[in-house]
């Protein structure tokens, strides 16, 4: 198996895995740093914060020890960000109807999400096999970075529609929890 099918294999794993372990993390340490990494309620929009930041963090770790290993791979942080983006968008086309429709299914929202991150993870494959664009690898740092800044910034000032609301607490964002 060469590199770039193994570190599509391990990522995809650990991305799995990352997400039943990251989804809880706030509710045992809160504070601003948690709040900034993991979901701070069962809203949509920190499921979707959830995915984000569990396929940048697992991306980042993976590719440090590429690093340290000086193990080149191309276009890693475009396809970090490409893959990422679309499995959000894939993920939440597919699961905003089931949800409406069916309500709250654990299976369903974890098999759907296997079968997005499965879809995404070939994307990110096919990317880094691709000649090196490093102008696009180096825009994808500063998008990614960016992205991650309007999440924060979004769990601190949700907006107030049914996408931020988390039914189980009935309240919007990070700010209502501590009042």
């Amino acid at each position: 198996m060469n590199i770039n099918k193994k570190i599509i294999l391990i990522d995809t794993i650990a991305i799995f895995i990352c997400m039943f372990l990251f989804h809880s993390i706030y509710n045992l340490i809160p504070n601003f740093l948690t709040a900034a990494l993991f979901p701070v309620n069962e809203s949509l929009y920190e499921h979707l914060k959830l995915i984000y930041v569990t396929q940048v963090i697992v991306g980042l770790i993976i590719y440090i020890v590429l690093v340290i290993k000086k193990i080149k791979v191309n276009n890693y942080f475009l396809g970090l960000l490409a893959s990422t983006i679309l499995n959000i968008v894939i993920y939440f086309l597919i699961f905003i109807p089931l949800y409406n429709r069916f309500g709250e299914s654990l299976i369903l929202a974890m098999g759907l999400f296997l079968i997005t991150l499965i879809i995404t993870e070939y994307i990110f494959y096919k990317i880094i096999n691709k000649e090196d664009l490093d102008t696009l690898n180096f825009t994808s740092i500063i998008l990614i970075s960016l992205i991650w800044v309007i999440l924060v910034y979004l769990t601190l000032n949700p907006l107030h529609n049914d996408f931020f609301f988390d039914t189980k607490e009935e309240k919007y964002g990070l700010n209502e929890y501590l009042n």
